[in-house]
């Protein structure tokens, strides 16, 4: 057996590609020509770089290092991968088997054939396809059919050599060379660019010596293999679906070759009819001709299949011109699943039993799959019916009618339509022929091998060549004879037998049966054209074309056959595309001036709407930052159809085992509607998974649209879309402001009442037309009675904005009778407000009596009666007034006619922004719901690392009710924007972080828009922080002050955590000079922390915040405390806007109930303080002397007299005491200043702690941001007011009485002192008092001895001096007692619980412990008694070989003791005596 090569073993790193690639460098790593098949593939470092006609000018080819040196240039990607049904035995270069000749590149430019020569490679599926698109590409491109339809088709023939170059330059029309060095490079296109490819020249063999790859005839010619190299390249980037047993996923060979973008469209029998009308509409159709149908006679019938065939082909009057269509846009074609034998459901069996018997009829082998091109549909017979004979004109003057009496009734015939598709394929029936060949040179026995009739490649001239070819065509003919006489079955005779007793009933048949001969017709030239496909084979070699076939499938059984169609759109065919790219960081492509600029155009073909002027907005991006979000828009009058190309890179330069073992997901989009405006997810509209190239017709009806589009891959995403429509495509910068417009409906439907308007204008003192376009203005505009007034305050504010400026009492009267409305406009008040004339000073301070109303009331409906009747008379045509309204709308009409678009969507916005429900009258009010309009605001971020950070805070005015979104764009990985009434301190309702579009309304104090952020490990250099504001139309909400800023002053404090009874964290006083707005942020060390952060007022609670770990008070207006009336700072605070009845919500916290500032006072108190909830705070053992330390120092700073005390511990004389209080005033003023003194140091040495904090220990961090400019009217410290009350009342005593706090300490530690003492002397007495003996008497009850040892002074109630009542203080007073002696009793309870606990515990442990070393010493004793028991049976096994050893060797030691016996019998005498001495 063979060898097998090695599968490879490395994989490709996926790093970034040189930005140059030079031929010296490959040059220089190309490996020997002569190294083994075994050789592992070389990993693939970058991506294919695009292509450059200037790179490829500049290659040097190196071919004269062929003749000086032996090294030839070898793939740096190493071997190419075949499909794993060719086995690869050796690989061979062109000079290696060609030795008599020198191999070309290209020989026959006219055709080529890729059939005959390469039966050993069709049992390979991939090998198939690509044969079978060679061909179907070289049809669609260079047939005469498509040169007769238009010469724009292509600027050339397509020729697949062209996708070669070597020692030649990039010029059109260039001829590939053959390059002795073996270095090619091959224009491929892939992930929406045409790419570089190079390739060596070596070619693989199997063990029988036959080429692995395409070949043509003419064994020198290498084109084939070169370009199946580099197509192979390109397959190996796909994935087949596991379990599909297929060698290729969704590569396509024509996507690589021409760039057109595969639509895979699967074919269901339910959708019959709609593939159908698919496919009349988008590919030709067969129709017959007057003129041939009439000289068609029924002698023609009877023709033989060859002649039937040459007709079909030879005659271009047989199919109808079809030059009625602009430029094909697409390519259809149709393919089937091979033959899954591993398949274990029923139905899919099913499906391809049926499958496969329906290919066999039209002469195609499901074993076989392969695409066939779709060339044409047909729903006529394929020849003519025979005319009736004419009928004598005396027997049309009264005929007779025809009845056919019968004695059940005549069901109809249901008659089947003609519907069949004609079917272009290479191996239409070629499968049969080798079956067949190959079965009678064995014998009839069969297999599944091929034999290629090119046994190999070696020396021959042109007379040995001539005479293979003969051999090939005998071959076909022996095979045709076998296949006609031994494979004809029953079945096929009676069909033929039918045929032709079809054919002969067909001469004299007329009138009703012409359809019936149409069908028998059809099926007769069916079976020729099947039958004459065999014999048109053999003329394969010798023919101009390539030997594609055609055949007729019913529409019927065309969704049996095939199970897909494969639809190939042409981009440059469409007016509008637009290209994205995206390569991750892993990889990179590399990409060249010469590209970019010619990214869009095609190489093979240019189409004439491409040609077009200023036609085709192409767009080109590169993405880098790992964005796979777009946005489409599109805005149309007409529905629109969109293609979706879709390219995925999922996996690169990976071996075959690596591929089997990973799980790679395919790529995928989906584009799904889209509004800025809500949050609702529709579902998508487009849904795309591929691991190659596929693409999606997006269909949408007339109006606007926006969609979603989200793509993901691996490694890399191209997306290529086109249209005939006009669309945008991008980021949301790029779509967004193309929504600020009015949509296309709208425009139109305004366009529309505005020229009803103006007709009626232009007639309306014509008597005859005004009614008939009075009407018709009514039906544009929709509106009903109840709106009519909307419609006529638009007309007028559209007058006046066309004007630009206030209309005349003339001109407002021609408005009024034009729309019929007496009343006054909106506009009109408004102008008489303004008027400058003042009420009379009569009536200042004064109403209206009952009868001045009714007076004022009279005079009203008497002028709006008159006004009434003036409109009337006005709007009769032929009237005076008539004429001159009519003349002043002429003059108003003629400044509106001029713009007349802009006016007309003045007026449709007017009534849709007014009128409620106005806007769902018209179809453009679909498109509502994607009309938006933004206003930009950006601030710069700061560079700062792992740090919170305030971003933005403004202020907003809104004018009137109006939705608004926040959109935020920011590079900080954490960005979150809270959104602050300042009326009431509520805050707008978020969702994931986001706010909820929103409807505003207007308010005193605006709305605050906050937004803050956590920095990540890498500062952002240069960043810029964006927030778009989105409404639904102008105007959107006023900044409060021109230009957004973020230069913010923050005051921040760092503490320890100490936990304590009232779980507070940190309380500190806030105090402001002037109102002053401010953000208050918390945090803390352990991120799972309930804390709650509240500003208090006087004690009261004005607003609070919860969290997890991260809290925030966005914003909050502190009060100052200057003077002032009590009415003064209630208009203070109604600015502040203080007054709440909700509070302010942030991180991730709740609302609760709020108070309102305390309005009855001017001082304002303010505190910060922040709480730990629900006991989330708990701390370690190990930090309880830490803790202990803190409490510590907190002790000490409660201490006023510390020093003095200190230096007094030893209690004091008389007489010192008097010297002391002698001293007291003069000592009092120093520890003033010493106790000043220590303040300083302290808060220094708090600072420094603060400064210096561990980090490791908890801690907690408070934040209080103000703008710059307002930082130093802000003061924020630590809340000791209880120390300092505490600390000002012992001075206040200490002044009031000099040296108490030295006598205070003296009495203390007197006091201590005794209380030693009297411990120490009563320890001895009660020793002494229980080792007495206790005397008993019996019947008395003497207790002397035991007065010294039990007292019972607990157990007698006491009573007071003075009897004292008991009131509700002296119960809680017992109550309190009461509960502090069961508390303690608990405390001993649970202690001693715990104690014996602990106790059971520890006897537990030392139970398991003994245990434990029982087992060990087990454990221990079987180690050295299986030690004894190993070494005792070694030495009997010792012992015992021995012993046996002794046995085999003893009979020799007798003999030759019976030998010295014989020799010396003294010697033995001697020895028995000793021995029998010894025995006694």
């Amino acid at each position: 057996m063979s060898k097998t090569p090695k599968k490879k073993t490395s994989s490709s790193s996926l790093v970034a590609s040189s930005p140059g690639h030079s031929p010296k460098k490959e040059a220089s790593s190309a490996v020997s020509a002569s190294e083994s098949p075994e050789e592992p593939k070389k990993s693939l470092i970058s991506l294919w770089p695009e292509w450059s006609d200037t790179e490829v000018n500049a290659e040097k080819w190196d071919a004269a290092k062929a003749s000086k040196d032996s090294k030839l240039f070898d793939d740096p990607e190493g071997k190419v991968e075949l499909p794993a049904s060719l086995r690869v035995h050796t690989w061979k270069r062109p000079s290696e088997y060609i030795l008599n000749k020198t191999p070309v590149v290209v020989e026959n430019e006219a055709a080529f054939d890729l059939t005959s020569a390469n039966e050993h490679l069709l049992s390979s599926e991939l090998m198939r396809w690509v044969i079978s698109e060679l061909y179907i590409l070289w049809k669609v491109c260079n047939t005469a059919e498509e040169k007769t339809i238009s010469t724009e088709i292509v600027s050339s023939l397509w020729k697949p050599w062209e996708h070669i170059y070597s020692l030649c330059k990039a010029v059109k029309d260039h001829m590939p060379l053959y390059n002795a060095y073996g270095k090619y490079v091959i224009k491929l296109y892939w992930m929406g660019s045409w790419r570089k490819i190079t390739v060596d020249d070596m070619l693989p063999f199997d063990k029988d010596d036959n080429l692995l790859l395409p070949a043509t005839l003419n064994q020198s010619e290498l084109w084939p293999m070169l370009l199946v190299k580099g197509i192979l390249k390109v397959a190996s980037t796909d994935i087949p679906v596991s379990g599909s047993g297929r060698e290729f996923g969704e590569f396509t060979v024509i996507h690589c070759l021409t760039g057109w973008i595969p639509e895979i469209i699967p074919l269901k029998s339910l959708y019959t009819g709609k593939i159908w009308e698919f496919l009349r509409d988008n590919i030709p159709q067969f129709q017959l001709e007057e003129e041939s149908s009439e000289e068609t006679t029924t002698a023609d019938l009877m023709t033989t299949d060859s002649n039937v065939n040459e007709i079909k082909r030879e005659s271009p009057t047989v199919l109808k011109n079809r030059a009625t269509k602009p430029i094909s846009q697409i390519v259809v074609c149709a393919s089937y699943q091979p033959l899954h034998l591993m398949e274990k459901r029923t139905s899919v069996l099913t499906r391809m039993a049926d499958s496969s018997e329906s290919l066999r009829q039209y002469g195609l082998s499901q074993l076989f799959s392969h695409p066939v091109l779709l060339t044409c549909t047909r729903d006529c017979p394929l020849v003519a019916p025979p005319k009736p004979p004419p009928v004598p004109q005396w027997k049309l003057i009264r005929p007779r009618k025809q009845t056919n009496i019968t004695d059940e009734p005549k069901e109809p015939i249901v008659q089947k339509p003609e519907q069949f598709i004609e079917v272009s394929s290479p191996f239409i029936n070629y499968k049969l022929m080798a079956m067949a060949a190959h079965e009678m040179e064995q014998g009839g026995v069969k297999r599944r091998g091929y034999n290629s009739n090119l046994n190999s490649f070696s020396e021959m001239d042109d007379s040995e060549e001539d005479h293979t070819k003969n051999d090939i065509t005998q071959n076909t003919l022996n095979a045709l004879e076998t296949t006609e006489t031994s494979q004809v079955t029953a079945e096929d005779k009676k069909k033929d037998d039918s045929i032709a007793n079809d054919t002969e009933e067909m001469k004299s048949t007329s009138g009703p049966d012409k359809e019936t001969d149409g069908k028998d017709k059809e099926r007769l030239q069916t079976a020729k054209e099947s039958s004459g496909a065999l014999l048109l084979s053999q003329d394969a070699s010798t023919s101009d074309k390539p030997p594609l076939l055609e055949t007729w499938v019913d529409l019927h059984n065309f969704t049996k056959c095939f199970q897909t169609l494969l639809v190939f759109h042409k981009p440059d065919t469409y007016a509008h595309q637009c290209k994205t790219s995206h390569f991750k960081n892993s990889i990179s492509s590399r990409l060249s001036a010469a590209a970019l600029s010619n990214a869009v155009a095609s190489t093979h073909s240019v189409s004439a709407h491409a040609r077009q002027t200023d036609s085709t907005a192409i767009v080109q991006t590169q993405s880098a930052d790992g964005k796979g979000t777009h946005f489409l828009f599109v805005d149309s009058l007409l529905p629109t159809e969109i293609v979706i190309g879709f390219s995925a890179l999922v996996h690169w330069g990976e071996s075959v085992e690596e591929k089997k073992e990973s799980s790679a997901r395919p790529g995928s989009l989906t584009a799904k509607p889209f509004s800025w405006k809500s949050m609702v997810s529709e579902l998508p509209v487009v849904q795309i998974q591929t691991t190659a190239s596929k693409a999606v017709l997006l269909s949408l009806p007339p109006g606007r649209h926006v969609l979603h589009v989200h793509t993901s891959a691996s490694l890399a995403v191209h997306l290529h879309l086109f249209s005939m429509s006009p669309f945008v495509f991008g980021d949301e910068e790029t779509v967004m402001p193309h929504l600020d417009k009015e949509s296309l409906r709208f425009c139109e439907q305004a366009v529309m009442i505005m020229r009803s308007l103006g007709r009626v204008i232009s007639c309306f003192s014509n008597p005859e037309e005004l009614p008939s376009t009075t009407k018709e203005l009514e039906k544009t505009h929709g509106v009903g009675i109840q709106q009519q007034r909307v419609f006529s305050e638009a007309v007028y504010h559209m007058f006046c904005s066309a004007l630009g400026r206030k209309l005349t009492s003339e001109e407002l009267f021609a408005v009024q009778t034009l729309t019929g409305d007496p009343s006054p406009h909106g506009s009109n008040d408004k102008a008489l407000d303004a008027r400058s004339d003042g009420t009379p000073e009569l009536w200042n301070d004064r109403q209206a009596t009952d009868k001045e109303m009714q007076a004022a009331t009279v005079l009203q409906a008497g002028w709006k009666g008159y006004l009434v009747r003036e409109i009337l008379t006005a709007a009769r045509p032929g009237t005076k007034e008539n004429l001159s309204v009519a003349k002043t709308l002429q003059e108003m009409w003629a400044p509106v006619e001029s713009d007349l678009e802009k006016n007309a969507v003045s007026l449709l916005r007017h009534m849709v922004a007014n009128g409620e429900g106005i806007a769902e009258l018209y179809p453009c009010g679909e498109d509502e719901c994607n009309r938006i309009t933004f206003t930009d605001y950006s601030v710069p971020i700061p560079e700062i690392t792992n740090s919170w950070i305030l971003i933005f805070r403004e202020v907003f005015h809104v004018p009137k009710n109006m939705l608004l979104v926040p959109k935020i764009l920011s590079p900080l990985p954490v960005c979150i924007v809270h959104v602050i009434n300042n009326d009431t301190l509520e805050e707008i309702p978020k969702v994931f972080n986001r706010v909820e579009p929103y409807i505003y309304t207007p308010n005193k104090g605006g709305y605050t828009f906050v937004a803050e952020a956590q920095t990540g490990d890498t500062p952002v250099i240069g960043g810029k922080w964006r927030m778009f504001l989105i409404g639904c139309r102008e105007p959107l909400p006023q900044l409060a002050r021109e230009t957004p800023s973020n230069n913010f002053s923050v005051k921040e404090l760092k503490g320890y955590y100490i936990p304590n009874q009232k779980d507070i964290i940190c309380r500190h006083v806030v105090k402001v000079s002037s109102d002053h707005s401010a953000t208050v942020q918390f945090q803390t060390s352990k991120s799972d922390v309930y804390i709650k952060l509240s500003i208090l007022d006087h004690e009261k609670e004005v607003a609070s915040s919860q969290g997890k770990g991260h809290v925030i008070i966005p914003v909050y207006c502190f009060l100052a405390s200057n003077g002032g009336s009590v009415a003064q700072a209630g208009a203070r605070q109604d600015q502040g806007s203080l007054i709440a009845e909700g509070r302010v919500t942030g991180g991730g916290g709740g609302k609760e109930g709020s108070d309102q500032h305390p309005t009855g006072t001017l001082f304002h108190k303010y505190y910060i303080q922040a709480e730990v909830l629900q006991e989330s705070w708990p701390l370690h053992e190990s930090l309880s002397s830490f803790i202990q330390k803190l409490r510590d120092m907190e002790r000490n700073e409660m201490r006023v007299f510390g020093d003095i005390l200190d230096s007094t511990s030893m209690p004091l004389g008389a007489d010192q005491q008097k010297e002391g209080q002698k001293s007291a005033p003069k000592s009092t003023q120093k520890d003033k200043e010493r106790n000043k003194d220590k303040d300083k140091l302290t808060s220094k040495s708090s600072s420094i702690m603060e400064q210096s904090l561990d980090e490791s220990k908890p801690h907690w961090t408070l934040r209080v941001v103000s703008d710059h400019s307002e930082a130093g009217s802000i003061e924020v410290k630590k809340d000791t007011e209880k120390l300092e009350e505490i600390r000002a009342m012992k001075l206040a005593w200490e002044a009031a009485e000099p040296g108490r706090a030295a006598k205070a300490h003296q009495t203390r530690l007197r006091y201590l002192k005794e209380l030693q003492e009297r411990a120490e002397s009563k320890e001895p007495v009660t020793a002494e008092t229980d080792n007495q003996p206790q005397p008993q008497e019996s019947g008395e009850l003497i207790h002397n001895t035991d007065k010294n040892d039990i007292d019972y002074t607990p157990f007698i109630r006491k009573s007071l001096p003075q009897p004292r009542l008991k009131d509700e203080v002296l119960e809680e007073e017992q109550r309190r007692e009461r509960s502090e002696k069961f508390q303690n009793f608990r405390l001993i309870w649970d202690n001693i619980l715990e104690q014996r606990k602990q106790e059971k515990i520890a006897r537990k442990e030392m139970m398991k412990r003994q245990l434990e070393t029982y087992i060990g010493f087990q454990d221990t004793m079987d180690v050295y008694r299986q030690k004894m028991l190993q070494a005792r049976e070694a030495f009997c096994s010792r012992i015992l070989k021995e012993q046996s050893h002794k046995k085999i060797e003893e009979p020799p030691m007798e003999t030759v003791e019976q030998v010295e016996l014989e020799k010396n019998p003294t010697a033995v005498q001697s020895s028995g005596r000793k021995s029998g001495g010894k025995r006694k």
